[in-house]
C-alpha cells in the first residue's frame, strides 16, 4: 500500500509495503535520529549517552529520563493486525492532553509496522545504542490523533529471556493528526551489543500498544541482533520515544 508518513510540523512522503501478521483486534477503550516500527508492550535499560528512561506505566501516568532525534520511515514490513489482549504496559500520554476521545485513534483505526527500507532498519551488529521506527497507518474512515508514548514489550527469542516491558524516554511529547491513509512513526532506541549469552536479550517478537490504548498489535521481529539486557537498570540503553519523535 502507499501511505504518506505525517510527522509534526511537516509531512514526509514514505513508501510503507506492510505485510499483516498474527492478532486481531477488538475495540480498545479510551482514554536520536533512529528508524523503527511497531508491537505491544514494553521495558527498560542503561543508556550509553547518559540519558535516562523513565518506566512507563499501566495509566500512561509516567515519563522519565533520556534524550533522543526523531526516526525516520522506510518500507516497512511486518505490519500487524489489531488483537485483543493486555500488554503490560499501556500506552500512554505521559501528562499530554490527548485530545477529544472521539478523535484519538484508537488501535483499530491503525495498522502497525517495522519500518526497513533505506536506513530506517536499526544497526544491531554494533556496540552502541541504535534506533528501530515503527509505523503506524490511519485505516479509519475519519482523521484521528496520536499523543505520547505507545507500550512496547519485546518478547525473548529464547524462553529464558521472558518478556521486557520498555521504558520511556524524557522526549517531548507533540500531537499528531492522521487523516485516512496517512503515516506517523515512533522509535525504539536499542542498547546493541556484539555480545552473546548471559546478560544479553534476543527479541524476538514485540507487542505495541498505541498511546492510551490497551489492544494491541504483534510484531515479529526483523533485524536479528541482541541487546544488552537491562530491564531493572534505573537508566536503560533501550527506552521508547513518542510519537512523532
Amino acid at each position: 500500500m502507499t501511505a504518506q508518513l505525517t510527522r509534526a510540523p511537516r509531512r514526509i512522503a514514505a513508501l510503507l509495503a506492510v505485510t499483516a501478521i498474527g492478532l486481531g483486534a477488538a475495540a480498545c477503550s479510551s482514554s536520536s535520529d533512529d528508524k523503527a516500527a511497531g508491537a505491544n508492550d514494553s521495558s527498560t535499560a542503561a543508556s550509553s549517552d547518559g540519558a535516562a528512561s523513565g518506566k512507563s506505566t499501566a495509566d500512561g501516568s509516567d515519563s522519565s529520563s533520556s534524550s533522543d532525534g526523531s526516526g525516520s520511515g522506510g518500507t516497512a514490513v511486518n505490519g500487524g493486525t489489531k488483537a485483543p489482549g493486555t500488554s503490560s504496559s499501556t500506552g500512554g500520554n505521559g501528562g499530554a492532553a490527548a485530545g477529544a476521545a472521539s478523535s484519538r485513534c484508537h488501535t483499530a483505526d491503525l495498522k502497525a509496522a517495522f519500518a526497513t527500507g533505506g536506513d530506517a532498519a536499526p544497526n544491531m551488529k554494533s556496540d552502541e545504542q541504535t534506533r528501530a521506527s515503527v509505523a503506524f497507518t490511519n485505516i479509519g474512515k475519519g482523521t484521528c490523533t496520536l499523543t505520547g508514548f505507545p507500550g512496547v514489550d519485546m518478547v525473548g527469542d529464547q524462553a529464558s529471556d521472558g518478556t521486557w516491558s520498555l521504558e520511556r524516554s524524557s522526549k517531548k511529547v507533540t500531537t499528531i493528526s492522521l487523516a485516512p491513509g496517512d503515516t506517523t512513526d515512533f522509535t525504539i532506541t536499542l542498547g546493541a551489543t556484539t555480545e552473546t549469552g548471559s546478560g544479553t536479550f534476543e527479541p524476538g517478537l514485540v507487542r505495541i500498544t498505541p498511546p492510551n490504548e490497551k489492544s494491541q498489535f504483534s510484531l515479529k521481529w526483523p533485524f536479528g541482533g541482541v541487546i544488552t539486557k537491562q530491564d531493572g537498570a534505573t537508566h536503560s540503553a533501550t527506552y521508547v520515544n513518542p510519537i512523532g519523535s
